[in-house]
């Protein structure tokens, strides 16, 4: 493996294990009691817990995938050698016009000169922009993994899933109720209440989620998965 991938993973194992620290500690100041919060403010810090987790969470894909870009730009593969997954996500990115086409002349001429000036360019590099919809949800995060020529994951992911129990699909779109309550207003008193043991069970799956996106990554990138014909 090339030592500019092989940079990038050492720092990839760094972030999840700030990430991992981070939320232990959060766990730590609010809900072991160490502070001797009172039952207002444990209900009012508790509740935020979610949000945390999630900034974390989008913070993590959204600097993953946009660094494992910039490594890929360091590698300087020939534009045309990728992925037609990684080419189609990176044009539909840089030109808007690819989702919502020009409709004046004007504007179609102009599409047309900058994809030409795309094409001659000496060195094409991948924008490094990540839309992750304000949302990482299983679909959002699948749809990321698709446009990198990468694995997704399936419903029931784990191998220690056992049918009733809900899929990734199911908890992660609960993880984002919780989060999107949060962000809109939501109300402290309801039954939703955040204790020690929703927030363990969102913590530990947002770390697996991290261990398993390291995984496809580097299992990838061993593969060439970025090149046309290697994967």
């Amino acid at each position: 493996m090339e030592i500019e991938l092989q940079n990038f993973f050492d720092e990839l194992d760094l972030r999840i294990e700030e990430s991992e620290h981070t939320l232990n500690e959060i766990e730590r100041v609010i809900f072991t009691k160490r502070y001797r919060l009172n039952t207002e403010h444990l209900a009012i810090f508790s509740v935020q817990t979610i949000a945390m987790i999630y900034s974390i969470w989008e913070g993590f894909i959204q600097k993953t995938f946009s660094e494992y870009l910039s490594t890929l730009n360091k590698l300087n593969i020939p534009f045309q050698d990728y992925q037609n997954s990684i080419v189609v996500f990176q044009m539909e990115s840089k030109f808007k016009q690819f989702r919502e086409y020009p409709e004046k002349l004007s504007r179609r001429i102009k599409f047309l000169s900058d994809l030409q000036s795309h094409y001659q360019s000496d060195r094409i590099l991948l924008d490094t922009s990540i839309n992750t919809e304000s949302n990482v949800s299983f679909d959002v995060l699948n749809k990321i993994l698709k446009q990198f020529s990468l694995p997704e994951f399936p419903e029931r992911w784990g191998e220690d899933y056992n049918y009733p129990n809900p899929t990734l699909k199911e908890e992660m779109n609960t993880f984002l109720d919780y989060r999107n309550g949060v962000a809109h207003g939501g109300d402290i008193s309801s039954n939703d209440k955040v204790t020690q043991q929703v927030f363990n069970r969102y913590k530990h799956l947002v770390l697996k989620l991290m261990h398993e996106i390291r995984d496809i990554l580097y299992a990838g990138a061993a593969s060439n998965h970025y090149l046309k014909g290697d994967n």
